[in-house]
């Protein structure tokens, strides 16, 4: 009796398994993928029924507009982007506790590195009043020749406008170690208040510019309701109609799509409005897209990271 049993147990099972359902759809990168069931999220998009033989015996058609789906994918895109984000920040948080012994051992370091370019602009301010005491020579013996009437070569002329020039890059290399040391002098403050606060959170508040989920991710503005969010879209749409290589191809209050690029060197962009789960707040989602293509993939040409580093400051400070 229990050997008829487990027959019919295993004879059930072989044909649900022959007669479970296939299904064909894509997810929001364009993938398609076939299985016994749709996963809720991506029901929505549309799909097609098979036979045992793989055959189409029906189609369900999306439930949402054109513009529907691609929103849909671009909010889906930037949730992974901000997955992202955030693992990049606690990995940054990891290697900066990993890099250093103490709060101490992190000032030692930028001590040490703002020195070391202290000395390199005290090297070039000597070699620079060098020069200019060389150019104050040459200066005052052209000045002397001329004083009784004579000419002055070529030679002199040519030595007087090297030495000039010999300055005026003194001074831009100077100017530009005298920015180096501040960035890096500010950078290693910020750092060190990093360090603190993750060392001692409760003695030491995070930095306002490295909260969590503060510091802006590249293409993305976060807008509050009512007229902010209207006008920076608007900046936005004007931006994206202004950068683009590709006309519009749609546009409504929520999204804007221009056309694929077909060439290499060309690109397109998809401009969203997304609401955020708090129901507040609202995010414009700039995403720049190359021409589909694997090889190409990311988008990373200059023009691209160009349009993408540009977007933030164009809409936000017109």
């Amino acid at each position: 009796m229990n050997r008829y049993f487990y027959l019919l147990i295993l004879l059930l099972c072989s044909t649900t398994a022959v007669n479970a359902e296939m299904y064909r759809w894509m997810d929001e990168n364009g993938k398609v993928h076939y299985s016994d069931k749709i996963p809720a999220q991506h029901q929505h998009r549309g799909h097609a029924k098979l036979s045992k033989q793989g055959v189409v015996i029906d189609k369900v058609a999306s439930s949402l507009t054109p513009a529907q789906q691609q929103h849909r994918m671009q909010e889906e895109k930037l949730r992974l982007l901000q997955q992202k984000f955030q693992q990049q920040h606690l990995n940054s948080s990891q290697s900066l506790l990993d890099q250093y012994n103490s709060a101490d051992d992190l000032i030692m370091t930028r001590d040490g590195k703002t020195a070391k370019i202290e000395r390199s602009i005290d090297i070039m301010t000597k070699r620079r009043g060098s020069i200019r005491e060389s150019l104050a020579r040459q200066q005052k013996r052209i000045d002397a020749i001329q004083s009784q009437g004579e000419s002055v070569s070529v030679d002199m002329i040519q030595k007087l406008l090297r030495l000039r020039h010999s300055v005026k890059e003194s001074d831009t290399e100077i100017a530009q170690a005298e920015v180096k040391m501040q960035q890096l002098h500010e950078l290693y403050t910020l750092e060190l208040q990093r360090y603190r606060h993750l060392k001692q959170p409760d003695k030491y508040p995070p930095p306002a510019s490295w909260m969590q989920g503060s510091e802006p991710i590249e293409g993305v503005i976060i807008c509050s309701p009512g007229n902010n969010c209207k006008h920076l879209w608007k900046r936005a749409v004007a931006y994206v109609r202004k950068h683009s290589d590709t006309a519009v191809k749609l546009q409504t209050d929520e999204i804007v799509i221009t056309d694929p690029a077909v060439q290499d060197n060309k690109i397109s962009l998809i401009l969203s409005l997304i609401k955020e789960a708090d129901g507040e707040t609202f995010l414009i989602y700039l995403d720049v897209q190359c021409r589909a293509s694997a090889r190409r993939a990311p988008c990373d040409s200059k023009q691209a990271i160009s349009v993408l580093h540009g977007f933030r400051p164009a809409v936000l400070n017109p």
